[in-house]
């Protein structure tokens, strides 16, 4: 049996239209199970609280279609794994079979209902089919397999597209919510209504900020279910992978006729390649020894004249030191006569001086020696006073027991002028025993 040109072209049923089969009405049913209910129950008047504004409608209504794009994917699913139970190939003998007799596996995917033949086992095991017997031969099977798995992983991955949207979306009406909520809540304020009520105020606040945590609550749950979903589906996709792998990717022959045919071809074309590396080789070892031989060169060059630089910079180093050292000799020299030159001045000064001193201190040794024979000749000056004072203590005794007055007078007097006669010739001659 052949295999349909469109066997493998059978389009998966979408999920986008359920978004809005089954979430449009289940968010009419939602909204008006809260606020047309019978029922009044404190878990109904907290769910009504979040459900009064028009935007909050919105994002409840964003919400459903959510949900009902995932539990039409849902559905999807396990129609996808009743698929991979239902479907049966042949039992492999061991033996491989030719890439021709590959239409004769299309009956066993045929046996399956129409819906279960819009799965993505169904799917790719057509599409492999109908390769090899389009090109009744396996050769580039496994790149085709490939392409294939890749093929079913975009459009899976796609499908999420309209989720993904309305993920995205539910935030951007939640926070329209809120800033219409502030609006409203602060448009109509004056200082009366201030002073008489803020009920309105904290009414519209509150409102505000019930839409953003509405939608973001909603925001969470959504993509807390689109990530379980697209989980199930992923592991769908990993079992057809196993399954294609293991009943088709090893099931037909693979021949080997293009490699004889392409061997010759690719011997010459081995032997251009080595030729060509060769080439490359040489041309390269080449440049390399010339690049190392200019390379040496320069390398010589500069050293020369890095040489011939460092020389002149000794030499003029050297030269400048030279004049350096000169000045500072000269400099020295000068400044070492200078202070010879004020030594010797010092040394005649202080020479000089102590001339001076000496001589001065020869002066004051003279002087004090006069001075000491000064004293020695008042020391026997009172010596002799004192022998006088004696002598007139014994004269008047002397008179005062004889009664004898004029003649105590007399040797009075006499005393006196023996006294004054010998000691007007000291005063006379002064201290240095010159005379005065």
């Amino acid at each position: 049996m052949q295999a349909s040109p469109a066997a493998g072209q059978v389009s998966r049923p979408g999920t986008n239209l359920a978004a809005f089969v089954i979430g449009l009405p289940l968010a009419a049913g939602l909204l008006a199970a809260v606020h047309l209910g019978p029922w009044e129950h404190p878990a109904i008047h907290i769910v009504r609280r979040y459900v009064t504004h028009p935007v909050q409608w919105a994002v409840v209504v964003f919400f459903c279609c959510a949900i009902g794009t995932l539990l039409a994917k849902l559905w999807v699913n396990l129609t996808e794994r009743r698929a991979c139970r239902l479907l049966r190939l042949p039992a492999r003998d061991g033996k491989t079979m030719p890439a021709a007799d590959a239409g004769r596996l299309v009956g066993c995917v045929e046996q399956l209902s129409y819906r279960l033949r819009r799965t993505f086992v169904a799917r790719r095991v057509l599409a492999v089919l109908d390769f090899l017997t389009q090109r009744r031969s396996a050769d580039g099977l496994d790149d085709q397999l490939r392409a294939l798995a890749d093929a079913d992983a975009a459009a899976l991955e796609g499908s999420y597209s309209l989720t993904k949207f309305i993920t995205w979306a539910i935030p951007i009406l939640g926070f329209l919510g809120t800033v219409l909520g502030i609006t409203g809540a602060i448009s109509g304020i004056t200082p009366e209504v201030l002073e008489k009520s803020l009920s309105g105020v904290t009414g519209g606040l509150s409102e505000a900020f019930d839409s953003t945590a509405l939608a973001l609550g909603l925001t969470m749950l959504t993509m807390f279910c689109s990530f379980l979903v697209e989980r199930a589906e992923q592991g769908v996709l990993d079992h057809v992978d196993g399954y294609v792998e293991s009943h088709l990717a090893h099931r037909f022959q693979r021949t080997a006729t293009g490699a004889v045919a392409a061997a010759p071809q690719m011997q010459g074309l081995a032997e251009f390649g080595e030729k060509l590396v060769q080439r490359q080789a040489d041309l390269w070892a080449k440049t390399f020894a010339e690049k190392e031989r200019q390379s040496a060169e320069l390398y010589g060059r500069q050293q020369d004249r890095l040489g011939v630089a460092l020389e002149m910079a000794l030499e003029k180093t050297l030269q400048t030191h030279t004049q350096r050292l000169a000045a500072l000799e000269k400099q020295a020299a000068e400044q070492g006569g200078k202070l010879l030159d004020g030594l010797s001045a010092m040394a005649t000064a202080v020479r000089d001086a102590g001339r001076e001193h000496l001589a001065a201190l020869s002066r004051v040794g003279e002087m004090m020696a006069a001075q000491a024979l000064t004293l020695v000749q008042l020391q026997a000056g009172e010596k002799q006073l004192i022998q006088l004072q004696t002598v007139l203590h014994e004269n008047l005794s002397a008179l005062a027991g004889a009664g004898a007055f004029e003649e105590a007078v007399h040797n009075l007097t006499a005393a006196v002028h023996l006294l004054t006669s010998r000691t007007l010739p000291m005063q006379v001659r002064g201290p240095g025993g010159k005379a005065a």
